[in-house]
């Protein structure tokens, strides 16, 4: 199955040559809701194959020690 981001909105899907790294959403029970509450999808669960590209972290790359989630807007300059 290919990935495709989970953000409302971002429309990347994983290849080659794009150079987008692609992360599953957590199964552990204290970071899970977390990363749910941030992605703000209304009435959403995610799936097994549920992935979040790199473009919605601040650095790019998934911090294990904090969330840092950002919005489509904030990746935009809106």
């Amino acid at each position: 199955m290919p990935s495709i981001c989970c953000a409302v909105g971002c429309n990347n899907r994983k290849s080659n040559k794009d150079g987008h790294i692609f992360y599953n959403i957590p199964k552990n029970t204290e970071r899970r809701p977390k990363w749910i509450a941030a992605i703000r999808r209304n009435r959403w669960t995610p799936t097994e194959h549920s992935r979040l590209c790199n473009d919605h972290f601040i650095s790019g790359k998934f911090v294990d020690s904090e969330l840092k989630l950002v919005s489509l807007a904030s990746r935009s300059g809106n």
